[in-house]
Parts: C-alpha cells; structure tokens; sequence
C-alpha cells in the first residue's frame, strides 16, 4: 500500500461538495478543510498507484477541483 498526503484546492465555495465525495473513496482517511477551497486528507492505495493517477483520479471525479498536490508519505507492505 502507497500513503499518499494529498493538499487539494477547489473552485470556491466548492469544498464541502468534494470532501463529501472523497470520504467515500476507500482508503481516505479524515480529511481536513482548511478553507472554502482547500481540504487535505491522507488516502492509503495499492502499491501499483503513483501519486500522478491519484491526482487524475481525484480531478475525474470532481469538476470542481482546480488543482491537487499529491505527495508519497510512506509505502506498506
């Protein structure tokens, strides 16, 4: 499994409608607004992720993200 700390900035106002969305990915830990336009959440993935497919992943999802920053905090076994 790849930990992936992911800092996402959406259009705004729009927060809430993605964090809705992301809680029910599997994997996604709590997530964190910090704004009306940013959320940060870890989310554990199978090893055969990157953290790229997890950015487009996440933006295919949700029209209203403007950006992600995806970053590898740890790999499991």
């Amino acid at each position: 499994m790849l930990i992936a700390r992911v800092v996402v900035e959406t259009l705004p106002g729009q927060v809430r409608i993605v964090a809705d969305r992301m809680a029910l990915l599997s994997g996604m830990g709590s997530l964190c607004t910090e704004s009306d336009h940013r959320l940060i959440a870890d989310w554990k993935v199978p090893s055969t992720g990157t953290t790229e497919g997890i950015s487009e992943v996440l933006q295919a999802m949700n029209p209203e993200i403007v950006v992600v920053y995806p970053t590898l905090v740890s790999e499991e076994d």
